[in-house]
């Protein structure tokens, strides 16, 4: 508090003026003299709050320690500046395996690199590399399979990723036409895993809020977030929302356009916007067998029927545009080719080869998708031949059925040539994509296909296949993290 009563006692004027004062009441006579107005005696009392940043001074009185110095300023001088990296233009797709971007320090070809791992144990690893240097040495603690099976339905799916990059050397920048990349890498965490589970199990649902979707799609249009968003999360989300046959807010229009206003899309992107679509119609389909057998539960399985009829001319016609795009560039969408001659590969020897990793991944899906599409028509023809008999006027004739409907196309035989479609593309897409974890749910959409089969005496070996190829996979990823350690990375992003 200042204002009070103290070691001076002159009034005002003289005060100011710092000059000695005569006391003379009611007005100095210094002042007066001189023809100076006496500003009296009277103090104003004046409240000063002041912060432990402030160490309790006033603005009017320097702080004892000066903030900022010396020593303080070459402590800053020594911390790193954060990386800043940007699409050079004209961006490229988010599917592209290598992307150009820049920086203050120069341009960089980087390629993408994404791990599903317990994000816990990465963190423990960063927090014993080396202090006053942004670059870390990663160790993802040993492989731990992704958990594709849906055992949290119950719960809104979330996600959460590290980014991080390695780049060139030369001090950083690459030289022209040298050849050097550098790599992007996600390392990300679902709450399927155990470890994630176990991490969020409050009892406040908001909790376990989606951040993502908090975000808005606008905030998904530039690098790295638009690459996290098409390449990890996106695909993710909707593989869970297939397995748990569950509805995804990805269905909103907004979340299929606005992310890719900056970035040319891919056939992948255009197949996942009609993908997306399915999980509401599983969901649907599975409430209709628990109706009671009345022309009410007919006339729903006839409704979600017209639905996947509408969905199917969507596929075909995507399909169709893929392959005037392929036939275009005169290469074929895939053909066949022996694979090598170890019996882990017995049934499917002869196994795919595609012109590029994108376009491998792209069949892979959509071939995996229509398994279980296929076998959610099937399961509403099967319901509606049951009731039509019920609830039509002549019960000899069957029932109606949308136009153009390919009765042939549903049956299980030929959702067994989507599954074998499936496996033989599989070994291509594990030998040339950056992200294995992103085959794991197709691989147990064929596996719970074949796994089916053999309770009626068919399809042991293309089961034994797929456990052959999931220690493949696992081994990927074992030798990708071995890889990943013996490098520099850079955090620039967090999310979720």
């Amino acid at each position: 508090m200042v204002g009070v009563p103290g070691k001076y006692k002159g009034c005002n004027t003289c005060r100011a003026r710092r000059v000695a004062c005569d006391n003379a009441r009611p007005l100095c006579k210094k002042c007066t003299d001189f023809g100076r107005e006496c500003g009296g005696y009277e103090r104003e009392t004046v409240f000063i709050v002041g912060t432990p940043d402030d160490k309790g001074r006033c603005s009017s009185h320097p702080p004892r320690n000066q903030q900022g110095g010396k020593r303080t300023r070459e402590k800053e001088s020594r911390q790193p500046e954060k990386l800043a990296l940007a699409s050079i233009q004209p961006p490229q797709p988010a599917w592209a395996d290598v992307i150009s971007l820049s920086s203050k320090l120069g341009s960089y070809r980087v390629r993408f690199i994404a791990l599903q791992t317990d994000l816990g144990s990465v963190v423990q690893a960063r927090n014993r590399a080396s202090r006053g240097n942004n670059e870390v040495t990663l160790s993802l603690g040993g492989f731990r399979a992704l958990d594709v099976c849906p055992t949290f339905s119950q719960e809104p799916f979330s996600l959460k990723s590290h980014c991080f990059v390695h780049l060139p050397s030369k001090g950083g920048r690459e030289s022209a036409g040298d050849g050097q990349e550098g790599s992007c890498l996600f390392l990300y965490e679902q709450n399927s895993s155990a470890a994630y589970r176990n991490e969020a199990s409050w009892n406040d649902p908001a909790a376990l809020a989606d951040r993502i979707r908090e975000s808005g799609p606008t905030a998904y249009q530039s690098f790295p977030e638009h690459h996290f968003f098409a390449r990890v999360y996106r695909p993710n989300a909707i593989w869970a929302a297939l397995l748990n046959r569950q509805p995804s807010f990805l269905c909103s229009p907004e979340w299929t356009v606005v992310p890719w206003e900056r970035h040319p899309r891919t056939p992948l992107d255009d197949l996942l916007d009609i993908v997306v679509l399915l999980p509401s119609l599983f969901s649907r389909t599975d409430r209709i067998p628990l109706l009671e057998p009345t022309p009410v539960r007919y006339l729903k399985a006839k409704e979600l029927l017209n639905n996947c009829v509408n969905i199917e001319r969507q596929f075909d016609i995507w399909y169709g545009v893929l392959h005037q795009r392929i036939d275009e560039s005169r290469v074929p969408p895939y053909w066949m080719a022996e694979t090598m001659n170890g019996g882990t590969h017995v049934p499917f020897a002869d196994a795919y080869q595609f012109p590029s990793p994108l376009m491998a991944l792209v069949h892979v899906y959509y071939w995996a998708v229509l398994i279980g599409f296929h076998q959610c028509v099937y399961a509403l023809l099967q319901i509606v031949f049951e009731s039509g008999g019920e609830n039509s006027v002549d019960p000899s004739m069957p029932p109606e059925l949308p136009p153009g409907i390919d009765l042939q196309r549903y049956q299980p035989a030929q959702i067994g040539i989507l599954a074998g479609n499936v496996c033989r593309s599989l070994e291509y897409a594990l030998n040339s994509t950056g992200q294995p974890d992103l085959l794991a749910s197709p691989l147990w959409v064929v596996s719970n296909f074949y796994s089916g089969m053999r309770r009626f005496g068919g399809g042991e070996m293309e089961h034994l296949w797929c456990t052959g190829f999931r220690g493949r996979l696992e081994a990927k990823v074992d030798k990708m993290n071995l890889w990943l350690r013996e490098r520099k990375w850079t955090e620039i992003r967090k999310f979720g």
